[in-house]
């Protein structure tokens, strides 16, 4: 059994050498964010699939869009309209009213009547900006700790997939809690639940049903983000549609049903298209993907749904794997591409029919398998790097079938016995030759080896022995000649060598040193009518090639030669040298 799977591993052991090699730069690549933009459209599209959640019933959103703005005549509103509005959410008890609106200074008339709705609505929390370009909070809130975060972490491509939890201003100033996060905490106040610190160190905090790990920036398909502040990647629930929405008119009229907002959380926020409150997200306007703007009110309703789902019902938050799973993901999948690459031409090399669908098939299948197994386990609450396995896929695929066709060439030039250059090779690579010395106006020189008596050599010592020699007498030449030259096997018992931009002088005393290269192996000859060992006889041809001369001639003077080393008693070297052909 072990001698089956050994050979099993030893037919793809190109793919075993190719796999991890494939993984290592694609694992490079995606540590330096070659990936990033292609991982964070694929997480969009996943968003975009994944079956529609339920309206979440504990939020409700009063939006302000451009038909209240014509209404009111003026924006922003008055403090008297705001001071209303607030005063009629305060009669339906909600648990907490999130004011998605910066409100740093006075707008007359009313704002000593919205002074007075500040002081008496503890459960009401304003808006500053700390990250960038700050905007301050209203001062009475501020005074009175009723103050959170409006800050949106925008990713490279200006979409918003990372929801703020809490951010630490600056040394002196302790940490800020995001608009979220504090609606969500008084909510679950009520509820018994408190926030705990699960890790101190790795900054883990429990509450509830949920524990809260904080984004380090290479997370999924990040790659040196910047991780500021208390992240989480935002597991959107969906788009306004996802929550219960309750338009300013009719909050302004008091047109809201009983109880409709008793015991929920009240977000206030802009909506329309003149507020320049609008954010991208993963969500687009059709299957397609092309993307529309969401109000920032909605994504602040999104992450507190998302801190409130996870406490409250264990709704996952998206994790991620570690450094050393992905790689091995990686691993996985390029050694995929490799083996199933390096099988289909082993398959295909042995003549079975493969009908061309089938390929098409196979190849569409290889690369959604990634995508599908990613998909997959994005429903369960993971996301994992879905590009970068595919590019390992293809690129193992196409390095084999690269591979592949190297060997196929090689095979197709190389002699199958002494695994030097055949006579196919050395025909074109002469032909070659020729033409740049030719163009150049370089010398050319080769030599033809023929091996004395070696019929002899086969009828004493049988043919394996002969091939045994064969063998023998090309590494010799190998070892004498330089590494520019080329060896061939021309045919039986005969070798040529090329030297390029060689004279006569030169190439004689490298034929030399391949006679006496090879009688150096001391190769037993008791048949030879010249030696005792196996000897070479050499014939030798120069030139400098011309485009009218033929690289046939100078071949043919190099048997000339041959011949005549062998008519002067063999083991020797014959030249022929002409300038021109």
């Amino acid at each position: 059994m072990w001698k089956q799977i050994g050979k099993r591993i030893g037919q793809y052991k190109e793919a075993l050498i190719a796999a991890p090699c494939v993984a290592g730069l694609v694992i490079i690549a995606n540590s330096f964010g070659c990936f990033q933009l292609l991982e964070w459209a694929t997480l969009d599209k996943f968003f975009r699939l994944r079956p529609r959640e339920p309206v979440d019933p504990r939020i409700v959103v009063v939006t302000i869009d451009e038909s209240d703005i014509k209404r009111l005549g003026q924006w922003p509103m008055s403090d008297a309209v705001l001071a209303k509005l607030i005063e009629n959410l305060k009669k339906q008890q909600p648990l907490a009213i999130g004011m998605d609106l910066y409100r740093n200074l006075p707008v007359q008339p009313g704002h000593n009547a919205l002074v007075k709705v500040y002081q008496t609505t503890p459960n009401l929390i304003a808006v500053e900006k700390v990250v960038g370009e700050t905007v301050t909070p209203p001062v009475i809130l501020k005074r009175q700790n009723q103050v959170a975060l409006a800050d949106l972490v925008i990713d490279a491509d200006g979409k918003v997939r990372r929801g703020l939890l809490s951010v630490k201003p600056n040394e002196n100033e302790s940490s800020q809690l995001s608009l979220a996060a504090r609606l969500a905490l008084i909510y679950l106040k009520e509820k018994g639940i408190g926030l705990e610190m699960a890790d101190a160190g790795k900054k883990h905090l429990k509450l509830g049903k949920a524990l809260f790990v904080p984004l380090k920036g290479n997370e999924g398909g990040y790659a040196k983000a910047d991780a500021g502040g208390y992240q989480i990647l935002l597991n959107y629930r969906g788009t306004r549609e996802n929550f219960e929405t309750l338009s300013l008119k009719d909050a302004l009229q008091n047109r809201i049903q009983p109880n409709r907002l008793r015991d929920r959380i009240v977000l206030i926020g802009a909506t329309g298209q003149s507020f320049n409150d609008l954010f991208f997200t993963p969500y687009g306007n059709s299957f397609t993907g092309n993307p529309t703007r969401t109000p920032g009110v909605f994504i602040h309703a999104n992450l507190t749904s998302q801190i409130l789902s996870a406490a409250l019902e264990g709704r996952r938050l998206i994790r991620f794997w570690p450094d050393t799973v992905e790689w091995l993901w990686f691993v996985v999948w390029s050694f995929a591409g490799a083996a199933g690459c390096w099988g289909w031409l082993q398959q295909n090399a042995l003549g079975k029919k493969v009908f061309p669908i089938w390929n098409i098939g196979a190849v569409i299948g290889a690369v959604a398998s990634p995508i599908g197994a990613s998909y997959l386990v994005f429903l369960n609450g993971w996301w994992i790097p879905v590009v970068a396995p595919i590019v390992a896929l293809i690129t193992s695929a196409i390095v084999m079938a690269g591979y592949y066709n190297h060997k196929l060439h090689r095979l197709a030039s190389l002699d199958g016995l002494t695994q030097i250059a055949n006579r196919r090779y050395f025909n074109e690579y002469i032909e070659k030759q020729w033409l740049q010395s030719a163009q150049e106006k370089r010398e050319l020189s080769i030599i033809l080896c023929d091996v004395d008596y070696f019929k002899t050599y086969n009828d004493t010592y049988g043919h394996q022995s002969g091939d045994w020699c064969l063998q023998q007498v090309a590494k010799a030449i190998g070892d004498a000649v330089r590494p520019t030259d080329l060896i061939a096997r021309y045919g039986g018992e005969e070798f040529v060598v090329i030297l390029l931009d060689t004279n006569a002088e030169v190439a004689w005393q490298v034929a030399q040193k391949i006679c006496f290269q090879v009688k150096a192996l001391q190769i037993a000859h008791i048949n030879s009518q010249v030696s005792e060992y196996v000897t070479l006889s050499c014939g030798l041809a120069s030139t400098i090639a011309d485009f009218e001369g033929l690289p046939v001639e100078l071949i043919k003077m190099a048997d000339e030669a041959l011949y005549e080393a062998k008519k002067m008693g063999r083991d020797r070297v014959s030249r022929r040298e002409l300038k021109t052909l």
